[in-house]
């Protein structure tokens, strides 16, 4: 595995780049509060599938935040201006919550540039029980429900060059709240085959929108994991994964 470094908007965005040069390319955006870390078990359970390119959204993980505030469509623009800096024309993409949000949108607004795409616990309007449970969340209430492990304080401030949790979480809650930045009506210009993962128990991910949005696009596929919640590609990788290699591939979707 060997990281890059891009400057993007005042940024300095970590991206983990690993894999066989000649698979092809899947770009993973992690959710919210998260970094790459999010997809450590399926990145192991597919490394004979694809080249994998792993990048911490900015203010997340080793990336630091630059001076514009967090946005779907920024992290839309940054996930764009990183498969140019590595030449890659069209890649696979899977997102994971906010992750998946902005893969939504880059297949949406760019739709040359994503060959199959993967959203995990993702929605793509925002619904007011989602918009209230988000909107409740400070810097204290996510280290109550944290206090250790890879989504804690802790674990964010050793790996970030530049930490600042009270602003991680403040614009993090201020994009999810943000019904503007969700891609909306705008999917109706995807043409990637789309692949949606989801807990039946993930009180973020709505199985409304997810049938709609297969209402919307019909060709769209729909798993869900019964028990299983927010963070599914988590708790059952190896099903995960096993739903990632079966699933339609645009044969296109090269670097």
């Amino acid at each position: 595995m060997k990281t890059r470094i891009f400057e993007v908007a005042g940024a300095a965005l970590s991206v983990e780049i690993s894999g066989h040069e000649a698979l092809p390319p899947l770009l993973l955006l992690h959710g919210g509060m998260g970094s790459t870390v999010d997809f450590a078990e399926l990145v192991s359970l597919l490394a004979d599938d694809y080249r994998f390119i792993r990048m911490d959204s900015r203010g997340h993980g080793r990336s630091t935040f630059g001076d514009v505030p967090l946005s779907y469509q920024r992290l839309e623009q940054d996930a764009l201006a990183v498969l140019d800096g590595l030449g890659i024309t069209r890649a696979d993409v899977m997102g994971f919550s906010d992750g998946g949000v902005t893969a939504l949108r880059l297949a949406a607004h760019h739709p040359d540039r994503v060959g199959t795409l993967f959203t995990i616990g993702s929605n793509w309007q925002l619904l007011e029980p989602s918009r209230a449970f988000n909107a409740q969340v400070t810097p204290q209430w996510w280290r109550d429900r944290n206090p250790e492990g890879p989504y804690s304080e802790g674990a964010y401030a050793e790996k970030n060059p530049e930490p600042d949790f009270e602003r991680l979480v403040t614009e993090n809650v201020a994009m999810w709240i943000d019904t503007a930045g969700y891609p909306g009506e705008d999917v109706r210009t995807i043409t990637a085959p789309i692949v949606m993962i989801r807990g039946t128990d993930d009180h973020l991910s709505s199985h409304d929108l997810a049938t709609a949005l297969q209402a919307v696009l019909p060709g769209a596929a729909l798993h869900e994991f019964p028990g299983a919640g927010h963070g599914v590609a988590a708790s059952r990788p190896a099903e995960v994964a096993t739903i990632i290699r079966g699933a339609p591939r645009n044969q296109t979707a090269a670097a």
